[in-house]
């Protein structure tokens, strides 16, 4: 045992050690080696560009002139080439001292390219300046010369040859000096009494080049303080030392992999030899095993009759679990379906009571009529008889008799149609109750969604307008108390999910071997992060109490069962739409199979479950076959 336990501990440690090997020999791969060589291009790229970079600023600032237009293009390579250094993986970043270095670089990057740019701008607005003084003052000198302002002109002329000089760099005048000197020039009351409006434009190129010469300087003295070039030698040197590290280790793994593998190839013949003693004792293990294996499939037989039966018993509480769900729907519906049966109640009541006021009026009708008989039969005072009667009759129809005959005959005929409404509740209630362990049958899904909106009329109230386009569509051959329960689960959710108004459009289709009935609402939608588990069991929104989540999930299991499609779109504040596809024709395992499991629950938790929407009450409309939607409030 002891033996056996050190040979194991051997096995697990010499396996760790190889593995360790393995993993530090090929710790360099050909895409570090890739990925190291570009590393260093862009760095050395960057070292030139900054160089280029302050050369060029220097230059321009120097000579006076516009930054040479390549600084732009050499500011964005330095930008691409970071992003270069900042892509590097995390073996590199576990090295803190390079991690600092990026960190370091990037900011004095940033600061960098700022201040290029600043100094571009400033020295480029500069430039301008500066040519246009120069192209201004002996413009400006002759025209004062013409109106024989000698001095002024003379004084002109200096002022502009020592900002030449002062932007040049070869000037022994300040910017203070050359300012003052500037303002005095544009007050000479002279000036401004003789030509007026001649010096605007000098003054104007005289002191913006004062000013932005002033701010290139500072920008100038900005990028040469800045030690990005120190900064980015030390990240270089850094990630070569990293390397030349990372690829000194591989290079020692796969030695020690070598010796290790020789090692192992020893042990392994030793192995092969000591397992030659084994054999026979294996040979009789395996004769023992062969024994036990015969008993084994006898034990095999009885634990699979056992879970059949298992299954069986699973089956029936699942048929039951889906049944307490769907009446569960149903009970919560109660209410709405009350009023919808107190509604026509209340007419068949209010109609009774007025034909009995209106039968009351027919009674005394007959009774005069039989005095009249009456007194004919006696033959006394006959023609007495008659006349009172038929006045009586006379002021009887006058008072509306047959009006109060049309009205009953009309309530009559609300009363019927009441009846009928009841009737219509009652059977379609029947349909939803019933439990249907997958019984075939010919079903046809218009006629379906109509008796699925007569059950949830009431909760459609008031609120959202439901649209229906029906297409000319065959029978299909289904379960048709489960593809009810499916309409009743998305119809019911709809509603859910519209929070004070808006519309749910229902639309059938053919396509030669299926029929698509499509279900959109204009509620909030379904969040993206909520829709990879709106089909998952038990998984709900709402608050504890409000839903148990079987919704959608049941329905989902009877579209596949029935060899359908659930689809669902949605998108947040647009609403949702959800598609069941079902094929007209049965297929083979389908829900219409005897064996098949029967998920007959319908629940209130489905679609708008998952958006969380609050119950709502809606509206109904009238069916239209061709395809035109009418609202009209049920």
């Amino acid at each position: 045992m002891l033996r056996g336990l050190l040979a194991a501990l051997a096995g697990l440690l010499l396996v760790g050690v190889l593995g360790t090997l393995i993993i530090e020999s090929r710790a360099v791969t050909i895409e570090d080696y890739g990925a190291h060589a570009e590393r260093m291009r862009a760095i050395e790229v960057s070292r030139n560009d900054l160089a280029s970079i302050a050369q060029g600023a220097s230059d321009a600032y120097e000579g006076g002139r516009s930054v040479p237009a390549g600084t732009d293009l050499a500011l964005t390579r330095l930008a691409d080439n970071n992003a270069i250094l900042n892509g590097v993986d995390e073996k590199i970043l576990r090295n803190e001292a390079i991690a600092d270095s990026l960190a370091s670089y990037d900011a004095q990057l940033a600061a960098f390219t700022a201040d290029s740019r600043e100094f571009i701008a400033r020295q480029n607005e500069f430039a301008a300046a500066l040519r246009e003084l120069q192209e201004e003052s002996p413009l400006v000198v002759k025209d004062l010369r013409r109106y024989n302002q000698r001095i002024q002109a003379q004084n002109t002329f200096t002022l502009a040859l020592n900002i030449i000089e002062y932007a040049t760099g070869t000037g022994s005048h300040s910017a203070a000096d050359l300012s003052s000197r500037v303002s005095a020039i544009a007050d000479d009351p002279t000036i401004a009494a003789q030509v007026p409006g001649t010096l605007d434009a000098f003054i104007e190129s005289a002191q913006k080049t004062i000013e932005q010469r002033e701010a290139a300087a500072i920008a100038q003295d900005k990028i040469a303080s800045n030690r990005i070039a120190d900064t980015l030698w030390t990240l270089s040197n850094e990630i070569l030392d990293d390397n030349r590290s990372r690829v000194s280790r591989a290079e020692r793994a796969g030695l020690l992999l070598a010796v290790c593998t020789v090692l192992l190839l020893i042990g392994t013949g030793y192995a092969i030899y000591r397992l030659q003693d084994s054999y026979r004792d294996l040979n009789r293990s395996n004769r023992e095993l062969e024994s036990v294996n015969n008993s084994l499939e006898e034990r095999v037989d009885e634990r699979t009759a056992e879970l059949t039966a298992a299954y069986d018993d699973l089956k029936e509480k699942q048929v039951q679990l889906v049944q307490a769900e769907k009446m569960s729907s149903l009970g919560e519906l109660v209410a709405g379906i009350s009023h919808e049966i107190n509604t026509p109640l209340w007419y068949l009541i209010s109609n009774s009571t007025v034909l009995k006021e209106r039968l009351e009026a027919l009674n005394d009708f007959c009774e005069i009529g039989e005095a009249m008989i009456s007194g004919v039969q006696s033959q006394d005072d006959v023609r007495e008889h008659i006349t009172r009667g038929l006045g009586d009759m006379q002021r009887m129809l006058k008072d509306g008799l047959k009006d109060d005959i049309d009205e009953a005959r009309d309530l009559i005929n609300d009363s019927i149609e009441g009846l009928e409404e009841l009737t219509e509740l009652a059977q379609s209630l029947k349909d939803f109750s019933r439990l249907d362990r997958a019984r075939n049958d010919e079903f046809n899904v218009n006629d379906g969604l109509d008796k699925t909106l007569l059950i949830v009329r009431n909760k459609l109230k008031s609120r959202v307008s439901v649209h229906k386009h029906y297409g000319e569509v065959p029978d299909i051959h289904c379960s048709p108390s489960q593809i009810n329960q499916v309409f009743l689960n998305l119809l019911t959710n709809a509603a859910d999910a519209i929070e004070e108004s808006g519309e749910v459009l229902i639309r059938t289709t053919s396509d030669g071997d299926n029929v698509c009935i499509r279900i959109s609402d204009s509620g909030h939608g379904i969040p993206g992060d909520v829709m990879q588990k709106i089909r998952d069991p038990f998984f709900t929104t709402k608050e504890v109490g409000k839903g148990t989540g079987l919704g959608l999930s049941i329905v989902d299991q009877i579209v596949t069962a029935h060899g359908g499609e659930l689809i669902i779109e949605s998108e947040e504040e647009r609403g949702t739409t959800v598609s069941v596809v079902l094929p007209i024709e049965a297929q083979a395992g389908d829900a219409t199979s005897d064996d098949a499991a029967a998920p007959d629950a319908p629940s209130e938790d489905a679609i708008a479950e998952s958006e969380a929407g609050p119950q709502q009450e809606s509206e109904v409309v009238n069916k239209d076959k061709d395809d035109v939607s009418e609202a009209i409030p049920i």
